[in-house]
């Protein structure tokens, strides 16, 4: 049995300014308090018109990062740029933030909630009626603005909050976990909107928990831990160099089990091992590998295939689930 050495990481320089990045990020350092840095030298760079995926377990650094891009904290050490700019108010002004947690008055209709975030980015009269009938068109609930967000399901409360963060045309949106509690009809006609708004010029990013959503979406991806980023590139990228194998996970059914002595795991490499379940890797296809493995297993367990995936890519990196 051979166990797994760390995945290297690739070597990362801080990213040059160009016409086409949107997002520049240079060596950005911030911790609350002296004993512990939340972000720690973080560099990368969004081209504009991209939907730039991150991800990460939570304690990442994740939001302390957003909170940094948004301009709601200022970085200790390093710098952040919006096409070509530090955060000024004006291109605050270009930037969209739909946030995890519902930003929506239940007091107020859904089409006096947009009227409001447009009124904080700036619109007025005319302009303003327009961006609200946009904003709501776009995401399917014109026909509905007359209702209390109180009336809506939880599908349309976050189309909602979407409308609220795109009123005033960003060129470019932070969406943290727009779907999150929805079902998968809503989850759809949400994911088609931002590829709507990406097909528009906007450029997206785009923090989910859910791998299927992030494959679906992402022209590139960043995989966030411990305050800085562990890898980034395409989905085909990441595939590449983290996930060429599949993984199979041997799990002790019986609760009392010593998985690692009842499994002859000779030849075999092993990515992942806790008290009760071990997880070795097995060439993409390779279904000899398998049989033998399962032949190679005594006693009372269980098995689960996992095929080279986001997911693989991230179990691999962080040794976590994305919500431990």
């Amino acid at each position: 049995m051979t166990v797994e050495a760390a995945v290297p990481l690739p070597n990362t320089e801080a990213p040059r300014p160009t016409e086409q990045a949107a997002l520049v990020v240079r060596g950005v350092e911030f911790g609350y308090d002296v004993k512990r840095r939340v972000l720690d030298d973080v560099s990368f760079s969004i081209e504009r018109g991209a939907i730039y995926g991150l991800l990460g377990p939570n304690g990442a650094g994740k939001s302390t990062l957003m909170k940094c891009l948004l301009g709601l904290v200022r970085p200790q050490r390093g710098s952040v740029e919006w096409f070509g700019e530090r955060l000024t108010t004006s291109v605050r002004r270009r930037i969209g933030y739909v946030p995890q947690d519902l930003a929506l008055m239940y007091d107020l209709s859904a089409v006096d909630n947009v009227r409001f975030f447009g009124r904080l980015y700036g619109l007025r009269g005319a302009r303003l009626q327009e961006r609200v009938r946009v904003a709501l068109e776009f995401v399917g609930l014109w026909d509905e603005r007359a209702k209390n967000p109180s009336k809506y399901s939880g599908g349309m409360k976050r189309r909602l909050n979407i409308a609220c963060g795109i009123v005033h045309a960003p060129d470019v949106v932070i969406m943290d976990e727009p779907t999150v509690g929805v079902d998968p009809q809503s989850r759809n006609a949400i994911l088609e909107s931002i590829e709507q708004m990406q097909a528009g010029g906007t450029t997206v990013v785009y923090i989910s928990h859910y791998m299927e959503e992030v494959a679906r979406l992402c022209t590139r991806i960043g995989v966030m831990d411990g305050g800085g980023f562990l890898c980034e590139g395409t989905l085909d990228e990441l595939l590449d160099q983290y996930a060429p194998e599949a993984v199979v996970t041997i799990t002790a059914t019986d609760g009392e089990q010593d998985i690692a002595a009842s499994v002859d795991l000779d030849g075999f490499t092993v990515v992942a091992q806790g008290p009760d379940s071990i997880s070795v890797s097995i060439p993409n296809g390779r279904l000899d590998a398998l049989g033998r493995l399962a032949e190679a297993a005594s006693g009372t367990v269980g098995f689960s295939y996992l095929a080279p995936s986001l997911e693989q890519v991230f179990f691999r990196l962080t040794q976590k689930n994305l919500r431990d």
